[in-house]
């Protein structure tokens, strides 16, 4: 489910995809149109960049290829990119994660569909480590992974074992020690992991079940750890942590079905939810079975956006996103000069630059 080359919907779609409104109109309410800043070619050869983390010094970036091939660019002076490393790792099964640490901007993990989660120095392109549970005999296919805020807990999620049963594994990162794993909680696959941003302990889970569960794993059972979940009633491809001006903590979840749900997490209450004909009809766009939601990122002041485009014409006519305000999703930027689908990207909150992976090209906006 994860290395799927999204096509054009053209064929599905019994009309174009096309803007719903004039383009003075669309310049109007899409304020800020942006043009890519740099980009570079990570390939020659069809491959799809699935998996994206940048440092938290914000000037590498390393992309999971479906290739199965790791990758270091580095963000120059002026927003130019730059190729650092074509193979800075290579491996024989799928690519499931990558992320730097949150306080080292040259360590970095990678997680792979067979089991294992590399330990980068990209400084000397070395492994330094590779983190793995072996407790039960062979390892666990893996779907995802996480650090948590102090660079102290690594958490890789899995998909359903031969046992009925998936798993969220848990590493002590520096003694390099498994610490043990949670196995109750979903009843499918999970697809994504993400710890809090500010608080070490907490972190949310989420899976094709529905479910969304949220942990404090400073508790000593997996039974006291879960503090909060929430039934999305379909299956979650992504999730995420945002704060609301106030400070409460909220989770997003991007569904298989590009709808988009967000929660308030200490009251449980579901906030918002946008399917994919709102989010259409808010793009400004004709057919919602184009829509295209790749994420949600936080703009650092109690609000967050949503990337989104359309599939129509393989992505090129359309990539923009939309600003969460009060329950509503309001038109924000519109990004020129896209050539492919986006699967992934990241977002710099420090010179407010955004970055996205298309299918052969790295772009900086």
């Amino acid at each position: 489910m994860f290395d799927v080359d999204l096509q054009s919907s053209d064929e599905e779609s019994p009309v174009p995809d096309a803007n719903s409104c004039e383009d003075q109109e669309l310049i109007q309410l899409f304020q800020q149109q942006i043009s890519p800043a740099s980009e570079t070619a990570a390939s020659l050869k069809r491959t799809c960049g699935l998996h994206i983390a940048q440092s938290c010094d914000y000037d590498k970036i390393a992309v999971g290829l479906s290739r199965c091939e790791l990758q270091l660019f580095r963000v120059r002076e002026g927003g130019q990119l730059a190729v650092e490393s074509r193979t800075l790792g290579r491996y024989d099964s799928g690519i499931r994660g990558v992320r730097f640490f949150n306080g080292d901007p040259n360590s970095l993990l990678c997680c792979t569909q067979d089991g294992s989660v590399f330990l980068y120095d990209v400084r000397t392109s070395d492994k330094v480590f590779r983190y793995e549970d072996t407790s039960e005999g062979a390892k666990k296919t893996m779907t995802s992974c996480d650090i948590n805020q102090n660079d102290r807990v690594l958490c890789a999620s899995s998909e359903v074992q031969k046992t009925g049963d998936s798993f969220l594994l848990f590493f002590d990162v520096r003694e390099r020690n498994y610490l043990g794993c949670y196995w109750e909680c979903h009843s499918d696959d999970i697809t994504h992991v993400r710890f809090h941003p500010t608080n070490p302990d907490l972190f949310a889970s989420a899976s094709v079940d529905g479910l969304i569960n949220v942990f404090d794993i400073s508790k000593l059972t997996e039974d006291d750890a879960m503090q909060y979940c929430f039934n999305v009633e379909t299956a979650v491809d992504s999730i995420n942590w945002h704060a609301d001006p106030t400070g409460r903590d909220l989770v997003s979840c991007v569904t298989t079905t590009n709808d988009l749900h967000l929660y308030d997490v200490e009251s449980q209450d579901s906030v918002a939810l946008f399917d994919r004909a709102q989010i259409t009809k808010s793009l400004r766009r004709t057919s919602a079975i184009d829509c295209n939601v790749v994420g949600t990122h936080n703009y650092g002041n109690g609000s967050f956006f949503v990337l989104a485009g359309s599939n129509f014409n393989r992505g090129k006519d359309c990539l923009r996103t939309l600003r969460y305000d009060n329950k509503t999703l309001l038109p924000d930027r519109s990004f020129g000069g896209n050539k492919q689908i986006v699967r992934a990207s990241v977002y710099n909150e420090k010179v407010f630059s955004f970055l996205h992976y298309q299918s052969y090209t790295a772009s900086v906006c």
